[in-house]
């Protein structure tokens, strides 16, 4: 393997104060047209229904596509949320995609595999590698692949996290004005051949988990594990707070 690329009431005046409209906060649509592995409209263990029922609960319309993320699309959308995908974006998906963020929609984009993400991300600054990540600290279940991240940067996105959860994650870099908001120990290693046992020759250094991106009018977060944000694991730690903050972050 290859270490990656450079690293808006009105109100009847007998109606009660209650009865006012509430804040328009926007659609939310999660992608299915990449051959998504997990659904967020399944209960499996490792699908994203919880996820999906928090942003319906904070009184946003959610709704899944099965259609290409292009212009008529992204018509009428606030956030868009791409949780992995098999298959990658075209260049056509990611222009229209960028002109999306750029006039102040959201991106949340959650990784299972990197690969298919690594372009459209990198167009935001935030890149993301080829390497799954094993930790030498903080541990979850003696197993280096599954660990505890506990090293965050004040943003909205990590207010009030002592530590996320995460099983089995990429790592992630900044560029331009991206910046990484989350990151690993600096003990934590590219585990290159995914033996998940050290191996001289393998990098050694602090990797980043989280990213975060104000692009234009829009904003983007990455999040190098799509595992926090999955039912199995969404109670685990402070993942749940994430999931939290991302939503409010996307729909102040």
């Amino acid at each position: 393997m290859v270490a990656p690329a450079a690293f808006f009431c009105i109100v009847a005046l007998s109606a009660p104060l209650s009865s006012a409209a509430a804040p328009d906060r926007g659609k939310t649509v999660f992608d299915l047209s990449h051959n998504e592995i997990f659904s967020p409209v399944k209960d499996g263990p490792l699908d994203y229904s919880s996820f999906y029922g928090m942003i319906k609960n904070s009184g946003q319309d959610v709704a899944v596509t099965y259609e290409k993320p292009v212009k008529p699309t992204l018509e009428g959308v606030k956030t868009y949320v791409i949780a992995g995908p098999s298959r990658g974006f075209s260049p056509q998906e990611q222009d229209a995609l960028k002109d999306f963020v750029k006039g102040g929609g959201n991106l949340l984009v959650l990784l299972h595999i990197s690969s298919p993400v690594a372009e459209l991300t990198g167009d935001f600054g935030i890149i993301v590698s080829n390497f799954v990540i094993s930790e030498a600290t903080d541990m979850i279940g003696n197993e280096s692949q599954d660990f505890h991240v506990s090293r965050f940067t004040a943003h909205p996105v990590t207010a009030g996290l002592k530590k996320i959860a995460v099983f089995g994650t990429w790592g992630l870099r900044a560029e331009a004005d991206a910046s990484i908001v989350a990151s690993t120990s600096g003990k934590a290693w590219a585990d290159i051949n995914r033996d998940r046992k050290f191996e001289p020759g393998e990098p050694v250094q602090q990797f980043g988990i989280i990213g975060a991106a104000s692009f234009g009018k829009g904003k983007v977060v990455v999040v190098a594990d799509d595992a926090p944000f999955a039912n199995k694991f969404i109670g685990e730690a402070d993942n749940r707070r994430l999931s939290e903050n991302i939503i409010k972050w996307f729909t102040r």
